[in-house]
């Protein structure tokens, strides 16, 4: 009997050895994964599930009401780990995506900062204007020189963005002579803003519509006082 009950015993811990998932008898294939259950492979699958409850649908209601994850459940090991690490590693994750999305709104700024725009060109000429000039002249020297870029805006025709571009660099190599090479690109936007001259008459416009001020006299201005002082 004892010679009996020694191969049972090595047979059952050889079952339950190297396996969390239970005995081999019970084990079955796991329909949500395409790995063999027990697997690295399939722990690692395991692993990337989110904590937390799952959303289910009872009596035609969606529980809990919130929205919730619908994937497979964690294994009770990682559930373990989310309680006991939380809120890592989610919360890295959180700032790594916030820190994406900033430094994607940081280069959209900058690419708008030193874009060229149509009101920066004579429209006859397609050549820069004194402003545009200006405007060269604050991304070359003022501008970071990891943001330093000088962007066109396109007018649809190769011609005229060939002439602008022409332009642009033109102008570059007047305004810094020996310095380090920008890139000139051609870019698909929309300006935003007005033209200085369109500024200057608007501005023009209103000062000489201002109505004159008037103001009484002082000895009306007395008058008025001492009269409201009387009995």
């Amino acid at each position: 009997m004892k010679k009996l009950a020694l191969p049972f015993a090595i047979l059952i811990a050889g079952a339950l050895q190297g396996c969390s998932t239970g005995p081999q008898w019970f084990r079955h294939k796991d329909p949500t994964s395409c790995h063999e259950q027990g697997s690295d492979g399939w722990w690692a699958e395991k692993a990337a599930l989110p904590p937390g409850v799952r959303q289910t649908h009872k009596k035609g209601k969606i529980w809990p009401a919130r929205p919730r994850s619908t994937q497979p459940r964690q294994q009770f090991s990682h559930t373990y780990y989310s309680e006991h690490y939380w809120p890592l590693p989610y919360s890295c994750q959180d700032r790594e995506s916030v820190g994406i999305f900033m430094d994607t709104q940081t280069a959209l700024g900058w690419q708008e900062e030193t874009t060229i725009y149509d009101r920066h060109f004579d429209s006859s000429t397609e050549q820069l204007t004194r402003s545009g000039e200006l405007h060269l002249e604050y991304i070359l020297h003022v501008v970071p020189s990891e943001r330093r870029a000088v962007y066109i805006q396109s007018t649809h025709d190769p011609v005229l963005d060939g002439i602008r571009t022409d332009s642009v660099n033109a102008a570059m190599a007047r305004l810094s002579p020996g310095g380090c090479e920008v890139q000139v690109s051609i870019r698909d936007c929309q300006q935003f803003g007005r033209p200085a001259a369109e500024v200057q008459e608007i501005n023009t416009l209103y000062n000489s519509t201002t109505p004159t001020p008037r103001l009484g006299s002082a000895s009306g201005a007395a008058a008025v006082s001492g009269g409201a002082a009387g009995p």
